[in-house]
C-alpha cells in the first residue's frame, strides 16, 4: 500500500489531544458523600474498575478515529503498475498497438472487437499527463499512425481511421519494433496492446525480442465471443474430379462461442448452386465433421462455397474453393514397345479402372522422331532411346500451349538426345549408369520443397517408399527442383517449368530391374497427383493466403491480349502480363472470396483467398505462456468490459482506499459516541434516591 499524499501524516500529532484530556480527567476530583465505608470498598472492586476500563477503550476509539481520518486524508491506495506520485513528476512515452486483423472483426453486442479498442484508447488517453509522448501503431499493415503529445488535436482522428482488414496481424514484431524505436524518450514507458492474442510468439521473436526493465506492458484483450460458428478445414476425398463422378467433401465446424446453437443450416453451393444441406446443432467447444457429396455441375471452373449462418465472426462462415472439373484427361504413353510400357499401362488403369476418366493412347517409338501432341493433355515418356532435333520441337510446342511431360529415363547414350533438348527444354543432363551391386538404394522425399508430395508422404508408411536397384545420375541445374532423392542425394524425381507446361523427370524407370516402385501402394496416388498437374489447372485454380501474390500462367499467345481480375466484391483490375515469364501476376487479394481472370473478355479461370489460419478463432493465450518473455512485474492482463477504464486506473496507479477509511472513521465515532453518552436510566434513578 502507497500513499498519494504522504504530507498528510503531519497531522498525526492531533493524536495528543485525546491522550492529554484523557490524563487531565485522570487529576479532576469530585467530592461525594457515603453513608459508609462498605460502599466505598464495593465501588473500587466492581465499579470503578468497569468506569476506568470505559474510559480506555473510548480514549482508543478515539485514537483510531483520528488515525482514520489522517489515513483517508493520505489517500491510500493499492500498490498499482506505476505509483500516482512517480509518474507526475517524470517524463513518460506511451506506446499503443491496436490491432486491425482480420480476426478483430468479431463482434459483441453489435460493436467489432477493434471498434470497442478505438473506444476504450480514446477514454484511456485523459489518465496520462498532456506532456506524455503518445505512440500509436496498427498492426495490419504496421504503420505508426499518430506519434505525438497527448495534447494534439490530431491524436483521436489517427484512431477513428483505423480500418479493420481481413489480413494477419504479426502482433508480436509489431510489439519488438515499436519498443525498440529510438526517439521514444520517456523515463516512464508504458506499452498497451489491444488484441485477442489467439497466437502464441514464434521463436524468432523470442530471441530477437527485448526491452528495458522500465517498461511496462498491458495486454487488453477480449473475452469469447457470444456466438461463432467456423468452419476450420475443408478436404476433398476423393481423387477424380470429373463429370461423370460425386465430388466427396469433408467439411469440419468448430463451435467456438459461448452459447449453445441449434437448427443450424450447413450449405455446399456450386457456381451460386445449392447443391447440399446439413441442418444440426452444436455445443460450446465442440467439432462435427460433415461429408458433402455432389456432382458437378459442369466442366471447367467449378466454384465452391461452404457456407454457414450469419454470427459474432463473419470471416469463418464461408468457404471458398475453385475446382477444376476436366471430362477427360487425353494421355499418351510413348515407349519403345508394348512390353516396355506394360508396368506403366498397370499403374494408369488402377487409376482409372473403367477408363471413364483417362483417355490412353499408346505410341511405340523407341527413338522419337516427330511427335504429334494437338490432341493430348499429357505425355508420359517411358525408356525412349533418343530424339530428333524436331521431336524436341514438337515436345517445346507441347509444353507452350500448356501441355505436360512425365519421363522416366532408361540407360540410352547422351549423344542419342538432341542437344536442343537440355538447352531448349532444360532438361538434366545424364552422367552414367548407378547399379546398387546387390544391395538397394533407399529413397527420401525433400519434404519443405515438395508441394505435390507432403500430403502423399503423410499417407503412406515409411515401408511404401521404394528401393532402387539402377538409375542413372544427372547433373542439375538452379532451375531445377528435386522432389524425391536418393539416401546418397541423388535425384530421382524432379521438375522442370516451361512456360504453363510442367515436366516430371524420373532418373530410374517401372521397371523390376530398375525399381521395385511399380509393386508400392504409393505409385498410384503418386502417377495420379502428377497427372493431375501436367493436364489440370489445379495450378492456377490453387488458393492464396489474402494479400499474398496470385501467378497464374499463361500461354505465350496469350501474352499480348487483355486481362481483367475482378475481386469477389466486383472491382475490376487491369492486368500486365509478364512477358519473360509467360504469367500475370496479381498483387491485389485482399479481399475473402474467389477472384475471377478473364482473357480478352472470356472466363480464363478463378481461385480463392485464404484467411490465415491465425485469424481463425482459438483459445487465447495466457500469462503463462509469455512467461519466459515477459519479466512477472512488467506486464499486466487486463479484461476489456464495462469497468475497463476503473480497472485500468486502478492497475496502473493501485485501487483507491480512502473510502474504506473513511467508513472505519465512522464506524469509530460511533462507537465512541455510544460508549461516552451518559446512562439516563441510571441517572433518574441515583435522583429518585438521592435523598
Amino acid at each position: 500500500m502507497t500513499f498519494l499524499f504522504p504530507s498528510a501524516f503531519w497531522l498525526l500529532g492531533f493524536l495528543s489531544l485525546p491522550i492529554i484530556i484523557h490524563i487531565l480527567n485522570r487529576f479532576k476530583l469530585r467530592k461525594v458523600e457515603f453513608s459508609s465505608i462498605s460502599l466505598i470498598e464495593e465501588l473500587k472492586s466492581s465499579a470503578i474498575y468497569t468506569l476506568n476500563l470505559k474510559k480506555i477503550l473510548i480514549l482508543l476509539l478515539r485514537l483510531l478515529f483520528i488515525v482514520s481520518l489522517i489515513l483517508m486524508f493520505a489517500r491510500p491506495v493499492t500498490k498499482g503498475f506505476i505509483p500516482g506520485w512517480f509518474a507526475a513528476e517524470q517524463d513518460a512515452s506511451l506506446v499503443i498497438i491496436i490491432d486491425n486483423s482480420a480476426s478483430m472483426t468479431a463482434s459483441r453486442n453489435g460493436k467489432s472487437f477493434l471498434d470497442i479498442s478505438k473506444h476504450e484508447v480514446m477514454a484511456l488517453l485523459p489518465n496520462f499527463k498532456k506532456e506524455t509522448q503518445v505512440i500509436i501503431s496498427q498492426t495490419c499493415p504496421p504503420k505508426i499512425v499518430f506519434n505525438g503529445l497527448n495534447i494534439s488535436s490530431d491524436i483521436r482522428n489517427s484512431i477513428k481511421y483505423i480500418e479493420p482488414t481481413n489480413d494477419y496481424d504479426n502482433l508480436w514484431e509489431t510489439i519488438n519494433n515499436v519498443t525498440l524505436k529510438e526517439d521514444i524518450r520517456g523515463v516512464i514507458k508504458e506499452c498497451i496492446v489491444f488484441s485477442d492474442f489467439m497466437h502464441f510468439p514464434d521463436s524468432s521473436f523470442i530471441e530477437d525480442f527485448k526491452f528495458e526493465n522500465n517498461w511496462k506492458f498491458y495486454f487488453m484483450r477480449h473475452g469469447k465471443m457470444d456466438k461463432n460458428l467456423g468452419i476450420s478445414n475443408v478436404s476433398f476425398l476423393n481423387r477424380m474430379k470429373i463429370l461423370s463422378q460425386l465430388i466427396s467433401i469433408e467439411t469440419d465446424i468448430k463451435n467456438t462461442g459461448l452459447y449453445n446453437l441449434e437448427n443450424i443450416p450447413i450449405e455446399l453451393s456450386f457456381n451460386d448452386q445449392r447443391v447440399g444441406q446439413v441442418i444440426t446443432e452444436f455445443k460450446p467447444d465442440i467439432g462435427k465433421s460433415f461429408l458433402f457429396q455432389a456432382y458437378p455441375i459442369k466442366d471447367g471452373i467449378l466454384e465452391s462455397v461452404i457456407s454457414l449462418p450469419q454470427d459474432d465472426y463473419l470471416l469463418d462462415n464461408k468457404w471458398y474453393q475453385t475446382i477444376s472439373i476436366m471430362d477427360k484427361i487425353n494421355c499418351g504413353v510413348i515407349g519403345p514397345n508394348s512390353q516396355d510400357i506394360s508396368l506403366v499401362e498397370m499403374v494408369l488403369q488402377s487409376i482409372d479402372p473403367d477408363a471413364s476418366f483417362l483417355n490412353i493412347s499408346r505410341i511405340f517409338q523407341p527413338k522419337i522422331k516427330r511427335l504429334f501432341l494437338d490432341d493430348l493433355d499429357v505425355v508420359l515418356i517411358h525408356n525412349v532411346e533418343g530424339i530428333s532435333e524436331k521431336g524436341v520441337q514438337d515436345l517445346e510446342s507441347f509444353l507452350k500451349k500448356g501441355g505436360g511431360v512425365i519421363w522416366f529415363h532408361g540407360g540410352s547414350s547422351l549423344e542419342d538426345f538432341h542437344s536442343d533438348l537440355f538447352s531448349k527444354l532444360d532438361f538434366p543432363t545424364q552422367e552414367k549408369m548407378v547399379t546398387s551391386g546387390g544391395g538397394v538404394f533407399n529413397t527420401e522425399v525433400i519434404s519443405d520443397r515438395s508441394y505435390f508430395l507432403q500430403d502423399l508422404q503423410k499417407r503412406t508408411i515409411e515401408k511404401e517408399l521404394p528401393e532402387i536397384f539402377k538409375y542413372i545420375k544427372v547433373a542439375t541445374s538452379p532451375n531445377h527442383k528435386v522432389h524425391w532423392q536418393l539416401n546418397n542425394e541423388d535425384p530421382l524425381l524432379l521438375e522442370i517449368s516451361k512456360g504453363i507446361g510442367n515436366i516430371f523427370y524420373f532418373s530410374t524407370l517401372l521397371n523390376f530391374g530398375w525399381t521395385d516402385l511399380p509393386i508400392r501402394g504409393m505409385i498410384v496416388p503418386l502417377l495420379y497427383r502428377l497427372l493431375i498437374l501436367t493436364g489440370t489447372d489445379e495450378v492456377n485454380t490453387a488458393p492464396v493466403l489474402i494479400n499474398e501474390p496470385k501467378i497464374i500462367d499463361i500461354k505465350e499467345s496469350y501474352l499480348n491480349n487483355s486481362w481483367q481480375v475482378v475481386s469477389p466484391t466486383g472491382k475490376t483490375e487491369l492486368i500486365v502480363p509478364n512477358y519473360d515469364k509467360e504469367i500475370i501476376k496479381i498483387a491485389e487479394t485482399n479481399e475473402l472470396g474467389i477472384y475471377e481472370v478473364y482473357n480478352n473478355g472470356k472466363h480464363f479461370t478463378s481461385f480463392p483467398t485464404r484467411l490465415h489460419y491465425n485469424e481463425y478463432p482459438r483459445q487465447s493465450i495466457i500469462e503463462e505462456n509469455l512467461k519466459s518473455i515477459f519479466i512477472k512485474n512488467n506486464l499486466r492482463w487486463i479484461r476489456i468490459d464495462e469497468k475497463f477504464n476503473k480497472v485500468f486506473s486502478e492497475t496502473r496507479h493501485g485501487k483507491s482506499l480512502w473510502k474504506m477509511f473513511l467508513i472505519l472513521a465512522i464506524i469509530f465515532l460511533l462507537l465512541e459516541t455510544i460508549l461516552s453518552a451518559p446512562n439516563t436510566n441510571k441517572l433518574k434513578i441515583e435522583n429518585f434516591d438521592g435523598s
